[in-house]
């Protein structure tokens, strides 16, 4: 599989930003099955954008908005990344989702993943997928839903983001731009996946405790105490309701059970705090019997972690003897991005000058992160949702 990457800075005058990218690809090179994978800011006019990505290219493409956009090149904010896959032995199936309204609505996801693999050659090995902020939908329902449907087949993509309005956070592929749909790409063929996922997290504090009342993202007690008793203990309490910005320096370690008696470790970010029956709700589901620490999280963490993370990955590529790889995706918590204060390219320079020829990087900072976690027992991938993560997969 060949990687072709386009890059450009112009969000304002569409017709300019699309003749840019359609400069940097050479359409010489392009082979049997082709797809582009978009990453923009929220700034463009996405009904334009998509419109004209239309009338000057001929492959199927999909996409998301973010906060920041990571490239070859490193970060970017207002800014708009077309990377192009294209392979003789690899095919390429994309699709949009029904209207997501509420729970009921998720199996959607299930419908359009049949679509997909309806079209391709051979079995699924990779899911991509990426939502708009969906209320009232538990996004980890969506990764077990597709986990289950396909089999347990890879699940890489996330949570779309804009300027922490969650009014401008969109979707799209060449049938449109939507807020209220996901979108996905399913990957079939000589395809072979790997992961790694940073938390960026060194330091804990001395809140461990286990989880003894919960449903869904709400958490209610810990060790049979309500979980506002220990918040207010460190001093960390607040008489707000809405605290996802608040919490971002402090997010919250679950250690859950999976089905099978292993163990996986997903960071949560604290989004509401509910006074009155003094819970907390997480972005991201959290299990009773789970264990939960607050963390701490710091912009040398993160610029530390990720370094690692290329480390690992850039390694795994070079032992690889019979299989090339050209491409490697990531996505990065928006809360990270808050939390690099000015240094906003301390992520992209954990590769910057390290890539090998022909390998190309497209990333972007979104609200969740779906990427497969390694078991702490058994070393098995388990697809999951994870915040204030960082999250690699290379293909």
């Amino acid at each position: 599989m060949r990687s072709l990457q386009a890059f450009t800075n112009e969000v304002d005058d569409i017709s300019l930003a699309v003749s840019q990218l359609k400069e940097g690809i050479d359409m010489s090179l392009l082979q049997t099955n082709t797809c582009g994978i978009v990453f923009c800011g929220f700034e463009p006019d996405m009904k334009e954008l998509v419109r004209t990505l239309n009338e000057v290219f001929d492959f199927p493409f999909f996409g998301c908005t973010g906060i920041g956009v990571l490239s070859t090149g490193g970060y970017s904010q207002s800014s708009i990344s077309l990377l192009v896959l294209t392979a003789d032995d690899i095919s390429f199936s994309i699709g949009m989702t029904r209207d997501i309204e509420g729970p009921d609505d998720i199996c959607a996801f299930a419908d359009t993943y049949n679509e997909c693999t309806a079209l391709l050659h051979d079995e699924a090995k990779l899911i991509f997928t990426y939502v708009p902020w969906l209320t009232n939908v538990t996004f980890d329902d969506i990764v077990s839903l597709l986990d289950e449907e396909s089999g347990q087949v890879p699940v890489y993509g996330g949570v779309a983001s804009d300027g922490w309005t969650f009014d401008s956070a969109y979707v799209f592929t060449n049938e449109g731009v939507s807020q209220n749909c996901g979108v996905m790409m399913v990957v079939s063929g000589n395809v072979r996946p790997i992961f790694t996922i940073e938390h960026s997290t060194t330091l804990t504090t001395n809140l461990h405790k286990t989880v003894t009342k919960a449903e869904g993202t709400v958490v209610y007690e810990l060790d049979g105490r309500p979980v506002t008793d220990f918040i207010r203990e460190m001093g960390l309490i607040t008489d707000k309701t809405q605290v996802i910005l608040d919490f971002l320096g402090t997010p919250f370690l679950a250690t859950q059970k999976t089905s099978d008696g292993d163990e996986i470790d997903t960071l949560r970010c604290l989004g509401v705090i509910d006074h009155e029956n003094h819970s907390c709700g997480y972005i991201g589901r959290i299990d009773e019997g789970s264990e939960l620490n607050m963390v701490l999280i710091s912009k040398e963490d993160i610029e530390a972690s990720v370094k690692m993370a290329f480390d690992e990955i850039l390694e795994k590529i070079s032992q690889s003897r019979d299989y090339k790889y050209s491409s490697i995706f990531c996505s990065s918590c928006a809360a990270r991005y808050c939390l690099l204060v000015a240094d906003k390219n301390a992520e992209g320079r954990a590769y910057e000058g390290r890539l090998p020829d022909g390998l190309n990087v497209q990333g972007v900072y979104i609200y969740g992160e779906f990427c497969p976690a390694k078991g702490k027992k058994n070393g098995r991938l388990y697809n999951v949702l994870s915040n204030e993560t960082f999250t690699i997969l290379a293909i």
